[in-house]
């Protein structure tokens, strides 16, 4: 009596699950570990957009207040890492609303600046809509808010 080599194949369960289960789970696999890329790309873009307000903060302290030479170099450094003007619902993007806008003395009772720096931060769920999750499909979710504050140096 002669043994089917074959039969030997479908009796090996163990083989076949193991195939069953790698077919299941890799493709889920592979999600996580494109999904890290732009979550990568979302985190380095906070970390240099708060060394560019660092930055600013800096000049700012110099000057006594957010000023529009130290908005304008704050503007050329994002542009030149790719976050340049954008228009949100009518809003100019990157936003200096709530920065010390006025000259703040070094001997004066409160010789805070504060500088705070708005800019709108890309859709992270967009890749869930891919596999019919809840991702949106708009450009932005929402936005990075950076707020610092800092001690005035002007002393006129």
């Amino acid at each position: 009596m002669t043994k089917n080599p074959f039969i030997h194949v479908l009796v090996n369960e163990k083989g076949i699950a193991n195939l069953i289960v790698t077919l299941l789970i890799m493709p889920l696999l592979l999600f996580l570990c494109f999904s890290i890329v732009p979550f990568f790309v979302y985190s380095m873009r906070l970390d240099h957009m708060h060394l560019i307000a660092n930055h600013a903060l800096k000049e700012a302290e110099a000057v006594g207040y957010v000023s529009p030479t130290v908005i304008a170099n704050t503007n050329a450094r994002l542009s030149a890492l790719g976050l340049g003007s954008v228009a949100v619902g009518g809003t100019m993007y990157p936003s200096f609303a709530g920065s010390t806008s006025t000259k703040v003395l070094r001997d004066a009772p409160n010789p805070t600046i504060t500088l705070t720096l708005k800019y709108p931060a890309p859709n992270l769920t967009k890749m869930l809509a891919a596999i019919r999750g809840t991702g949106s499909n708009a450009t932005n979710e929402g936005f990075y808010l950076i707020t610092l504050y800092g001690r005035s140096e002007a002393y006129n």
